[in-house]
Formats: C-alpha cells, structure tokens, sequence
C-alpha cells in the first residue's frame, strides 16, 4: 500500500512537470487565444484523467483488466 502511495505521488510531480512544459510550449506557439485556452483545457483534462485512472485502484474500485 505504502509503495502505491509513493508511485502516486511521483506520478503526481512528474505529470505536474510535464503539464507545465507543455503548458509553456503552448503560449509560446502563435495562434489564437482561444484556441489556445481549448489546447490548456485539454491539456489539463488529459492529464486529470491519467491521475484518476492510477488513483482508482488505490481506492478499490476496478477498471476491468487495464
């Protein structure tokens, strides 16, 4: 259990690293705002559903054979 948490909270900090790179590429590329706000909703949204998928499991509810 103790060796789920601390996977969790690497994947934690590894996935908020990656979120805030991709998040500065993405004002760096020159288009349209709000093209860009759907790129940011998006990113977080992937990355919110990443998180849930590897929390889950910790809680006890099954997602089949994933």
């Amino acid at each position: 259990m103790i060796d789920s948490l601390i996977a969790l909270i690497i994947l934690i900090v590894v996935l908020g690293i990656v979120v805030f790179v991709i998040n500065m590429l993405i004002d760096l590329i020159p288009m349209d705002a709000r093209f860009k706000q759907i790129a940011k909703v998006l990113l977080i949204l992937v990355a919110v559903l990443i998180l849930i998928m590897r929390a889950l499991p910790l809680a006890g509810i099954s997602l089949g054979h994933i």
